[in-house]
């Protein structure tokens, strides 16, 4: 574990990688000022944004899921869902079983396709937008992740036999669904 956050922090330190993360954290607070203002919400969201943005970046370059991210990830969005009541705490323990489970689920049937970070990660999200919300982020990656596959293969980038960073996906789609929640 503590190589896997050594190696994190390592890429997180070149400013590609720099840039791949502010990117798109920018851009989510943006949307989520001008959705929610200045409110709790919107300060409840930035921690997970960049998390989220973080995460992305990692799977992508290094194919790695740091539980130094995702542990208190999934911490954090359990005490959020305490003191406020989007989703309830009841529903964020819910949504991070359900979303947890389904990933460990599929990880246990693909024999290890799937990684830990993956499960990690859903669970996260199942804490910070619930059990419904967190099924619709892994129906929408799974089919995004689908479609990717498809134009890498068709273009030749991948073989079937290459195991693609599907974490940056759930990554994506958890952040829209964070943005888009009420």
């Amino acid at each position: 574990m503590q190589d896997e956050a050594a190696r994190a922090l390592a890429l997180l330190r070149r400013p590609l990688c720099i840039a791949g993360v502010l990117a798109p954290t920018l851009t989510g607070l943006l949307i989520a000022v001008l959705r929610f203002g200045w409110t709790l919400r919107l300060w409840c969201l930035v921690p997970l944004i960049l998390v989220l943005s973080v995460i992305a970046v990692l799977d992508l370059r290094a194919k790695i899921i740091p539980d130094l991210l995702t542990l208190p990830g999934i911490a954090y969005a359990l005490v959020v869902a305490a003191f406020t009541d989007s989703p309830s705490l009841p529903l964020a323990v819910l949504g991070a079983a359900v979303g947890g489970g389904i990933v460990f689920l599929v990880a246990v049937v693909s024999r290890g396709s799937v990684g830990g970070g993956d499960i990690k990660l859903s669970a996260m999200l199942g804490a910070a937008l619930g059990w419904k919300g967190v099924l619709a982020v892994l129906a929408f990656s799974q089919v995004m992740a689908a479609l990717i596959a498809l134009a890498l293969l068709i273009t030749r980038r991948a073989t079937w036999r290459d195991h693609l960073p599907v974490g940056a996906v759930i990554s994506l789609i958890g952040a829209v669904m964070l943005l888009g929640a009420p």
